[in-house]
Parts: structure tokens; sequence; C-alpha cells
């Protein structure tokens, strides 16, 4: 059986992300995964957690085995996987396992381009918090005072304490819409302003009020939404040249894209499975998120492993006040300023999931260690798969988290 822990874990309020049964069935990939990986590695820690996954669902089971990132591949139905492993501050590894797609022999590499999900919004979180230092935009001024595409629908709620950008990215502000729908290959896709108010080609409802910002805590990725409407409103550009300007380029983020849809001549995308890992949104292969600061960031292992080395230790590109703002605890939440947390002091755990309908993913890394995982996948079971390779990493390189034992819900602040 799972631990209570890891159960609440699973059902982590994450856009797109429809609640997860765990179940002792098998299941089994249509097509074979190649035993094969795009990169190769000395490190005896990688050749450990690559040949130590444990079924998660089998994880308390003394009769379950170790057994190969590869099997558990086919056992999931995910034909593609990136990582990257950062140790002491350093990116220590970035690699691809398997295939872009079940039905051709395109190798997944740490160049690969898959959907992010939701870790999108730790990626926006960032945006804001570099735009914060660049003294553009503050996270406790009253966010009308951004909005010019688009206005808060008029509520009684916001009389007295109106919506501050550390509300929005500490999911406190009230804003309702969980998450969002994806878009299937032809379709026509809404603009922010009309994704705010729900109308044209927009699948949600529209974007307001349900309590006084500040005082709990509902995960919104409308919420999300108007941090990308403040973003294109104040700095009267796309979102994408925003984030390519602050984050991307002194990054060095090459592959990553806020672009919806992803353009097929960007190359070396990973496609979309389902469960049994036959290829969906054909015939491009992959969906579009128009709310792309909520769940629309296509990236890839190596980016998102010199994004998480940046955070961790470049004093250029985020100060220590700015990233101690972003990790810690916000009141009445379990975030920080965008990420979920878990722990403190020397146990503190920054993380985030990410699920589009098709695509999972996993971002998590530990500041007084300078260690972290990046892990993206492109089939529909790719969540559990995360959770596996996880718990292997973790094991191979003597992490003090121990997944899921150690991600309890916090005491609100």
């Amino acid at each position: 059986m799972l631990s209570s822990t890891f159960k609440r874990l699973i059902i982590l309020p994450i856009a797109g992300l429809i609640s997860l049964a765990i179940s002792a069935c098998s299941l089994t990939s249509l097509s074979p995964v190649p035993a094969e990986h795009s990169v190769t590695s000395n490190d005896v820690r990688v050749q450990a957690f690559e040949n130590g996954l444990v079924p998660i669902d089998q994880a308390s089971e003394a009769q379950s085995m170790p057994t190969s990132i590869f099997d558990r591949m086919g056992a999931r139905g995910v034909p593609g996987v990136g990582i990257a492993i950062l140790h002491e501050g350093q990116l220590i590894f970035s690699g691809g396992y398997g295939r872009l797609t079940s039905t051709d022999d395109g190798l997944v590499d740490g160049d690969t381009v898959f959907s992010a999900g939701s870790v999108s919004k730790v990626v926006n979180a960032v945006l804001v918090m570099r735009l914060v230092e660049a003294g553009i935009l503050d996270l406790d001024t009253n966010i009308v005072e951004y909005l010019s595409s688009w206005q808060i629908p008029e509520n009684e709620l916001t009389e007295n304490q109106p919506v501050t950008l550390r509300h929005l990215l500490a999911h406190t502000s009230g804003f309702s819409v969980h998450g969002f729908q994806d878009y299937l290959p032809g379709s026509e896709l809404p603009s922010t302003t009309e994704i705010l108010n729900g109308s044209g080609p927009a699948k949600n409802k529209p974007v307001e009020i349900l309590f006084t910002p500040g005082t709990s805590m509902k995960y919104s990725g409308g919420g999300v939404t108007v941090i990308q409407a403040i973003i294109e409103d104040v700095m009267k550009v796309p979102y994408e040249s925003a984030a390519k300007q602050y984050v991307f380029d002194p990054v060095g983020m090459t592959r990553s894209r806020f672009r919806n849809p992803l353009p097929e001549t960007h190359g070396n995308i990973a496609k979309s499975h389902n469960k049994r890992g036959k290829p969906r949104a054909l015939p491009r292969g992959y969906e579009s998120m128009p709310e792309v600061a909520a769940s629309g960031l296509w990236t890839s292992a190596t980016d998102m492993g010199l994004l998480l080395q940046a955070l961790l230790s470049d004093e250029t590109f985020l100060n220590s006040r700015t990233r101690q703002q972003f990790w810690t605890q916000q009141s009445n939440s379990w975030h920080g300023l965008g990420p979920r947390i878990n722990g403190n002091g020397d146990e503190l755990i920054v993380h985030h999931g990410g699920a589009n309908d098709h695509f999972k993913s996993w971002m998590e890394f530990h500041p007084s260690a300078g260690t972290g995982v990046i892990i993206l996948t492109n089939g529909e079971d790719g969540r559990l798969l995360s959770y596996e390779i996880r718990v292997a990493i973790g094991e191979a390189f003597g992490w003090f988290a121990k997944f899921p034992e150690d991600y309890n819900d916090p005491e609100f602040q």
C-alpha cells in the first residue's frame, strides 16, 4: 500500500492534471522502447539510477526488484524521457531515453523539447522575479495598475484587499479556474483576453474572484493567466518575447519556447502518447496550450537543468534576497512565490509537477544541498514513471529528501 503522504502528493492541484488512481495493473507498450539512450555517463550514480527503478505501486512489497528505466518506460507506455540532474549546484547530467514517438526511430536527447505542463508556472514565476529585480514590477502593488487589456470583474471581495502579484504567485489571489484543456491540431486558439473572459474559442469559464485575496489558497491557472496579461500589457510585447529576454537568453535556454502551437520546424520535439504508448494529437503529434504562463512551456532537460543551476548559484541572474523570497512559503499557502514548498531550513524542498494531456513532468531542487532534478515525459502515464525515476535518483545520489516520505503538506504560515 502507498503511504497517505504519497496519495496526497499525487493529487496536488496541477493545471490539466486529472486525479490518478493507483492500481497494480500492468500497462504494456504497443511498441518496445529501444534499450539505448543518446547520452552515456561514466558516473556510477547515474548508472545506478538507470537500473534502480521500482514500480511505485509496489514499492512497499519486499519482492519488488529494481529494474531498468527502459523496462519501466515500456510498462508505463512512455516512449521518451528527458532527465537532468544537479549536484553541488552544478548540472552534472543531462540526457534522453527512448524515442520521440513510438512509431519511429528518432531518439530523445538532452535537447529534445517536451511540453512542461504546470512546470511552466515556475518559469513564469522566475520571469516575474526578474522583472521585479529590474524595477518593472512590484510584488505588492495592486495589479489593476498594471492591467490595460483586461480588468478584474467588479467584486466586493477586493474592495479592502486588492490582488497583488504576491497573491497570484502564491495561489492566494482568490481567482477561479484551476486548469485548462489542451487544444488539438487545427483548433482555433484564444487570445489572453479571451481566456480570461472565457469567450471565443476558449474552453474555460471566465476567470473571477471567489474569496478575499490573501485569506485562503486555491490553485489557479486562471490567476497565472492574469500574470500573462500583466506582462504583455506592461512590456508591450508577446509573453514569449519577455521570457526570452529576461529568462531564456540570460540562462542559455536555446531550445525553450512559450509558443503555441510550437512550429514543427523547431525540430527534435517529443510527441504525445496515451497510456498504451499510441500516438495522439495527430497529424502533428502534439497539442497547443495558449495559456502559456500556466501550462504552455516547451523545454528540454538541458535547458531546465541550466535554469535550476542559475536559481541555485548564479547571483547575477537572481540575487540571494530574491531567491530567498522565491522559495519562502507564503502566508496561507503551500507555495513560495511560484513553486510548491516542503520542509524548511537545510531540509527545504522546492518542487512542482506538470501535466498536460499526454505530457507529464517533475521539477525539484534542494537549495541547501545544491541538488535537483528535472524529468520530462511524453506519455499519459508519465506522472508515475517520473515518481519512480525520482525515487531511484534520490537513492543513487543519497539525497536527504526521501520521496514520498518527506513530502507532507506544510502548515499554513
